[in-house]
């Protein structure tokens, strides 16, 4: 059977960031499988400062893929790559402004202002490829309804929403308020119940679908996995073997404090009670931190290397020489397997989780493959303090040699994927 499937997803290489590389990796396989054409729509690239090594890997794949302005206000967008300026702090205030007169909902949803190219472009790329699947992935999320819209000119198009986060979560970076805020729980229960499909990354947001949308589309679960070749045939990054290397890998929220609080507090502990402990460890920072948390991190003047956001193939080869891998969960989402965590059993890194109980928390502590820090625990910082300590001992952070993560490869889960959109 042959399937013709246009992909719609915000972030996609040339565009840099993490938010790209599921499609990425599902678009690599999906065009080496016989019969499956793929035609890929994304916002153009912005980021001038950034690059995705991803968009070099793709240009051995064919597929096609059309880059279109998102039409989003230019100051505001990609905030997490932007260098802070005097000229940008105006323009951002004066285009924030005129987009909250203009957007109703989440103006923090960079596809509000992508209608035109639904009812233009993306029609005619649907006409010219003879597209029957079209599959729209969030966050952001406005751009479902654009692509409900289409079924009115095309009325066998089969629409498929790819749920990797909830929709209504303005944690970051602002609130919105209490009408917007339900302005959108209004349209994401519409959505849900109007697309043909949903596919979305565990059971727990499964479960949280359908108890928000007890009459929505089917659901079907392909979780976040690996690519083995993002870990094969990279440089060796040098390691001092007199170091235990704990690395956070992602972007660092600041909202997350009831985590990295506790979390650089026991650090900061170390440094003055156990001197000889703190030398013999290392912090590293691979993403996006806000500067509230580097504030925190430079008063006390603790030994975290900070790398910032790099290119995904030098991001691996900074996370291969961590002994542990730091996993900070939203609370709202314990039983979430991130992007990261797919990167973290790829490369057999011992995790050490910080959540509230769920799937994760028990998956992890089932399989052995790190250790957990629960947010109820009244004593999480001393908690934190002693793991520190006793992780000196390799034998306390030793990843199961036993655990099989190859269910989770990308090249596994495209073949499910095809199935899903073939049923």
């Amino acid at each position: 059977m042959s399937l013709n499937i246009l992909i719609v997803t915000h972030y996609f290489p040339p565009v840099p960031g993490v938010g790209g590389r599921r499609w990425a990796k599902f678009v690599k396989y999906l065009s080496q499988e016989e019969g499956v054409k793929v035609h890929v729509v994304s916002a153009l690239n912005t980021v001038t400062d950034v690059k995705s090594s991803f968009e070099e890997e793709l240009k051995n794949y064919k597929f096609s893929h059309t880059p279109l302005p998102s039409n989003y206000p230019k100051y505001l967008e990609f905030l997490e790559f932007a260098k802070i300026t005097l000229w940008r702090k105006i323009m951002f205030r004066y285009q924030l402004f005129w987009l909250k007169k203009k957007v109703k909902g989440n103006y923090w949803d960079f596809s509000v202002c992508w209608e035109k190219n639904f009812k233009n472009e993306i029609t005619e790329i649907i006409k010219k490829d003879n597209i029957d699947k079209i599959i729209v992935s969030g966050p952001p999320f406005r751009y479902i309804k654009y692509a409900l819209n289409l079924k009115v000119e095309f009325p066998t198009l089969e629409v498929v929403l790819d749920y990797r986060d909830p929709w209504v979560d303005f944690n970051d970076p602002y609130p919105i308020g209490d009408e917007r805020t339900n302005y959108e729980i209004a349209l994401e229960k519409e959505m849900l119940s109007k697309v043909d499909k949903i596919i979305t990354v565990s059971n727990f947001q499964k479960g949280l679908i359908l108890n928000n949308v007890p009459n929505a589309a089917p659901i079907y679960v392909i979780p976040n996995g690996f690519d083995k070749d993002d870990y094969t045939e990279r440089p060796t990054a040098k390691k001092d073997l007199n170091k235990v290397i704990f690395t956070h890998f992602g972007t660092m929220h600041y909202l997350k404090d009831y985590y990295w609080v506790p979390f650089f507090n026991a650090f900061s502990r170390l440094k003055l009670e156990q001197p000889l402990v703190y030398q013999n460890i290392q912090i590293e920072l691979i993403g996006y931190c806000p500067k509230m948390i580097l504030d925190y991190i430079a008063k006390r003047n603790l030994n975290v290397k900070v790398h910032g956001i790099l290119e995904p193939s030098d991001a691996f080869v900074e996370l291969s020489k961590a002994d542990v891998a730091i996993w900070f969960k939203y609370d709202g989402s314990p039983g979430d397997f991130a992007t990261k965590f797919g990167d973290y059993i790829g490369l057999k890194k011992f995790i050490w989780t910080f959540s509230k109980p769920g799937d994760v928390t028990t998956y992890i502590e089932k399989e052995k493959i790190g250790k957990v820090f629960y947010r109820d625990n009244q004593n999480l910082e001393e908690q934190i303090f002693q793991s520190f300590i006793d992780s000196v001992k390799k034998e306390n952070r030793l990843f199961n040699p036993n655990y099989d993560p190859e269910s989770l490869q990308i090249n596994a889960l495209t073949k499910k994927l095809i199935e899903v959109l073939n049923s």
